[in-house]
Formats: C-alpha cells, sequence, structure tokens
C-alpha cells in the first residue's frame, strides 16, 4: 500500500504532508487535503478509513475490489467512481474511487494511474487550482481523466487516418486485426467517457457538507460542456474507425466477386469442352469421326479452338480487366 497525504497551500498548490494515518479531526481544522491510497487491500482500506467514521454504505463501497457503486450522496460524504481510458483489452476496468468529505478529497485505485502522477507533478507550483480548497481539486482531477481519455481517442484518429492513408497507397495495409484493436480501444473510450459524463451531471445535483455544485456551479457546470465537447470528438473518431471497417469490408466484398468472376470465365470457358468429351464419351458405335484414322486429334483440336475463341471473346469484352 501507497499512502500520499497532500496539502492545498494558500497559492492553490500541492503541499506534501508528513501524516500515514487519517484522522476524523481533520474534518474540524482548516487544511484542505488531498489522501491517494494506491494498491491497498481490503484490510489496509478499512484499517485506514476507520478513523473516518463513514457510514457503513460508504465504507463498503471504498473496500470492494469490483466497481459496486457509482454514485453516493450523504451529508458528510460523496462517493463516486470513475473509469480510466486504462484496460481497453482487460475485462475488469481501472476505475478511481472519490470519496470526498469536508475538507478532504480521496483517491483510491488498485494501479499506479499516470493521471494521478500527472496530477501531482503540475500542482506542485506550475500549474494551480482556481482556488484553494477540496472542490477545486476534485474539478481538476476530473478534468484531467477526461483530458486523458480524450487524447487516447484522438491517437486512436491518428491511427486509424494513418491506416487509411496506407491503403490508398496499398489495399493490403489494410490489416483487419489492426481494425479490430481501433474498434475495441474506441469503444472501451466511449464506455469511459459516458461515465464521465454521468459524474458531471449528477454532480449538479448535490448539495451536501462534502460538496455544494452552487458554490461551484460556475466551474463544474463548465466541466459538463467540456464532457459534451469531449463526447462529439469521441463519436467522430468512432465514425472514423468504422468507415474504415466499411472500407474494408468493401475491399473484402470485391476481392470475393473478383474471384467469383474469374471462376464463372473459367467454368465458361470450360463449358463447351465438357460438352463435347460428354458427347465422345456416350457409348455408341456410330459417332461422327470414329472411322477417321487422325479423329482425336480433329476432336482435341476442336475443343481447343473452342477454348481460345470464348477466352478471347471474354477477353476482348474486358471480363479479364474486372477480375
Amino acid at each position: 500500500m501507497n499512502v500520499r497525504v497532500f496539502g492545498i497551500s494558500d497559492n492553490s498548490t500541492l503541499i506534501p504532508l508528513p501524516e500515514t494515518t487519517l484522522s476524523a479531526s481533520w474534518q474540524d481544522d482548516e487544511i484542505q487535503r488531498w489522501i491517494d491510497i494506491e494498491a491497498a487491500t481490503p484490510q489496509e482500506l478499512e484499517q485506514l478509513l476507520t478513523p473516518l467514521e463513514l457510514r457503513p454504505e460508504v465504507l463498503n463501497a471504498c473496500l470492494q475490489s469490483e466497481r459496486s457503486e457509482r454514485f453516493l450522496s450523504q451529508k458528510t460524504a460523496l462517493y463516486m467512481e470513475v473509469t480510466t481510458h486504462l484496460g481497453w483489452n482487460q475485462p475488469e476496468k481501472p476505475y478511481v474511487s472519490f470519496l470526498c468529505l469536508q475538507t478532504t478529497v480521496i483517491t483510491i485505485h488498485r494501479d499506479r494511474l499516470h493521471t494521478i502522477e500527472d496530477v501531482i507533478r503540475d500542482l506542485d507550483g506550475d500549474v494551480p487550482l482556481y482556488t484553494n480548497n477540496s472542490s477545486a481539486l476534485l474539478y481538476y482531477l476530473l478534468i484531467q481523466i477526461g483530458k486523458h481519455t480524450v487524447d487516447a481517442a484522438l491517437r486512436v484518429r491518428d491511427e486509424a487516418e494513418q491506416l487509411d492513408q496506407a491503403s490508398h497507397e496499398n489495399p493490403a495495409a489494410l490489416d483487419p486485426q489492426k481494425i479490430a484493436e481501433l474498434r475495441r480501444k474506441i469503444s472501451h473510450y466511449a464506455a469511459v467517457h459516458d461515465d464521465h459524463a454521468y459524474s458531471a451531471g449528477v454532480l449538479q445535483t448535490v448539495e451536501s457538507n462534502a460538496f455544494r455544485f452552487s458554490e461551484q456551479s460556475r466551474f463544474f457546470g463548465q466541466m459538463l460542456q467540456l464532457s459534451q465537447l469531449s463526447g462529439q470528438i469521441i463519436a467522430g473518431t468512432a465514425d472514423r474507425v468504422s468507415s474504415l471497417q466499411r472500407d474494408y469490408d468493401a475491399l473484402v466484398q470485391n476481392r470475393v466477386e473478383s474471384r467469383l468472376q474469374f471462376l464463372t470465365i473459367l467454368s465458361a470457358v470450360f463449358l463447351p469442352l465438357t460438352l463435347i468429351s460428354g458427347l465422345y464419351g456416350m457409348n455408341f458405335n456410330d459417332l461422327p469421326g470414329m472411322g477417321i484414322k487422325s479423329g482425336y486429334l480433329i476432336v482435341i483440336g476442336i475443343m481447343l479452338a473452342t477454348a481460345v475463341f470464348t477466352a478471347g471473346y471474354f477477353y476482348l469484352r474486358g471480363w479479364f480487366d474486372k477480375s
């Protein structure tokens, strides 16, 4: 387990604090805090969170190793589970649990998240919060998680465009495995964005000691607008990947049609030969040419001439060009 405690300074930046255990008395002082808990077992989490005197349903939600409650709002606590853009190829999607108290934001995650590390680095002094309280920190964390999701979706769009450009020069460059991977990624990112949009929307209904939307309406209202814009970007990326899939389906269909056309031409060329061989395969004594010494060669010649004439006719008609 890795526990990091930060205070929010008067300059709205993070200050590392030496504490490693939590205390209910923190809600009575004036220090705004952020506690980040990484890779803690349920037993370690329970021991760590028990001093905060949380209600049982909130504590149980924090201790679950899988997603259980997307949103819980109580008078003294706000709990949310927000998925991340990571884990597109995993059955269990990574997520961050947010526990918001009156002066404290607690983030709980099972894996190391670059988003959290980026926030810690940025808020070290270079990028201050819009104000020095826990609600501003919650806003910044949610914005950064959403930004990483959109960045990942835009990378998928770039990959799709590169693959599309390569396919114009070489149609064989359309790899179905790459397209399927892009589709799985963007499907995951779209689902993650839906969770973020839900969180942004439901936060506007909260009025409690832990979070008051009326006091933060300007910034969290902008977050919902940004979420809608992000949704449009992800939807456009999804359309781009779908277009790439349609191009590949059309290419496969053209290949199938080309092969079927070739087989049709081949069957048409050999159909007269099959007819002639079928006639001379009958068990009769008075077949034409049976008494001619070179009759066998004559029939073979007629068959070859018929095949050449049929193939030449189809060639002049442009059938071989289409195949």
